[in-house]
């Protein structure tokens, strides 16, 4: 879906440009960016703060290829006809490089949260060790914070269950797109919530909710997990931060309009007369 907005006046300035650009992340909830931001700028720690940065840009990708799985699972169901035997190699090779993509980044997201974690908290860990699936990692984050303590335990089996599903579906095998025909309550592309169950029992599962994720609830359970953390990680920082901080830090109300996680460079003189967006069609709905 491509959305064109309204024609704008010849004479931008930059703020009024950002202004129109739609939040793609307003669950993260941008006031509170602009907030650590400002307080991590005062206090010089910004190179701190970059691998945190990282796993927000990386958050962005989790939530825009889960919604394009979404959506190519409608794109699908609305060429299926009675009586008639579909098959998408395109599509469901689209799809499933988006849903494996999903599950990718959210690893990888969450790598970029745990390298910050340990600057932050001040852990004596390196390299590999610094990771979320690590229960030695897990508690050593419990035992320096309370606050995140309850997180660790909170989200600690999935941790582990997505590293599960990653492994199975990058290093020993992939994502199998089995397309349904037929009624189905989780959609035409399921995904088995034993994510390392064999092909061939997959093929034999009675097709239900017990047995299998629809891709919308796939999609946002892992992102509703993956923000979960992000979020408490924001909220711990800010406090820890504001410890030590001398004086107040101005935190202009309407600052977060200037976010934008998808920066652009005009290379030739122009006079921009309007802007196209390009939205998955589910990003409505999300």
């Amino acid at each position: 879906m491509i959305m064109s907005l309204p024609p704008l006046p010849k004479r931008l300035k930059g703020s009024l440009f950002t202004e129109i650009i739609p939040q793609f992340l307003p669950e993260v909830k941008p006031k509170k960016l602009v907030e650590l931001g400002a307080i991590v700028l005062k206090k010089g720690k910004t190179q701190t703060y970059e691998s945190l940065t990282d796993s927000l840009r990386k958050i962005q990708w989790v939530k825009l290829v889960g919604l394009k799985a979404i959506d190519i699972e409608i794109k699908i169901a609305n060429e299926m006809e009675p009586r008639t035997l579909l098959m998408d190699p395109l599509g469901q090779t689209a799809y499933a490089l988006c849903v494996t993509d999903c599950i990718v980044h959210t690893k990888s997201a969450l790598d970029s949260m745990a390298v910050f974690l340990t600057d932050l908290l001040n852990l004596d860990v390196k390299g590999g060790d610094r990771d979320l699936k690590k229960p030695r990692f897990r508690e050593r984050i419990a035992k320096k914070d309370e606050f995140l303590k309850c997180k660790m335990k909170e989200l600690g089996h999935w941790f582990e269950q997505l590293q599960g599903i990653r492994d199975e579906w990058i290093h020993r095998s992939s994502i199998r797109c089995l397309l349904f025909h037929g009624p189905s309550k989780v959609g035409i592309l399921p995904i088995p919530r034993e994510g390392m169950l064999d092909f061939s029992k997959q093929t034999k599962l009675a097709i239900t909710e017990k047995n299998f994720w629809s891709t919308k609830d796939f999609v946002e359970y892992q992102y509703s997990n993956l923000l979960t953390l992000f979020l408490a990680i924001v909220e711990r920082s800010i406090e820890i931060e504001r410890r030590d901080l001398i004086g107040l830090v101005p935190i202009p109300n309407d600052a977060e309009k200037n976010l934008t996680l998808f920066p652009t460079r005009v290379t030739e003189k122009m006079i921009i007369e309007k802007m196209k967006v390009r939205l998955p069609r589910s990003m409505v709905e999300w």
